[in-house]
């Protein structure tokens, strides 16, 4: 029982140190090269490794050279069974105010080896709130959006490409 004990230890104590000393702002480098990829560029943050976490601070986010949104903070969580990013206070460009709030207050999206072909992503802000799912093998997105008072009577356009249920939600199914 004791030699159990001193494995499970030693193998959890390998983990932590693991997850620990990775090098994180390395990959959120190397993620970013590979999102210029697809003309997402992240600029004029702020990156902090704080041991089991990393911290962005002040992203400006660009799609295809087009000032997208800009993000306060964000905090990314690597571990290897679950991963995280939770994001704060979000502000899209004016540019899409015509269809959509221009405020998010918090995302958080997550990740878990448990099941690797889905992500599950929840958000609330100006617009209400939403929870949404990602399955990479039906390669299929899968949203339940609340809408806000504001949303329900300001956007009532964008409501109306989705499917309303009977408890006043809001239902996006979409493959890419």
């Amino acid at each position: 029982m004791v030699r159990v004990l001193k494995v499970v230890g030693y193998f959890s104590f390998f983990l932590l140190a693991l997850m620990y000393f990775m090098p994180k702002v390395s990959s959120y480098y190397y993620l970013e090269q590979e999102l210029e990829k697809y003309k997402v560029v992240l600029s004029d943050e702020e990156v902090i490794d704080n041991g089991f976490s990393l911290q962005l601070n002040h992203v400006e986010v660009s799609f295809d050279s087009i000032e997208s949104a800009s993000i306060q903070s964000a905090n990314v969580k690597l571990f290897i069974a679950y991963n995280s990013i939770h994001i704060q206070n979000i502000t899209l460009e004016s540019i899409v105010s015509s269809f959509f709030p221009l405020h998010i207050k918090d995302a958080k999206i997550s990740y878990s080896i448990f099941e690797p072909l889905k992500v599950i992503a929840k958000a609330n802000g100006d617009f209400g709130s939403a929870s949404a799912e990602i399955y990479f093998l039906d390669k299929n997105i899968s949203a339940i959006i609340r809408p806000s008072k504001l949303m329900s009577q300001k956007y009532k356009r964008t409501l109306s490409m989705m499917k309303k249920q009977a408890n006043g939600e809001y239902v996006y199914d979409k493959t890419f």
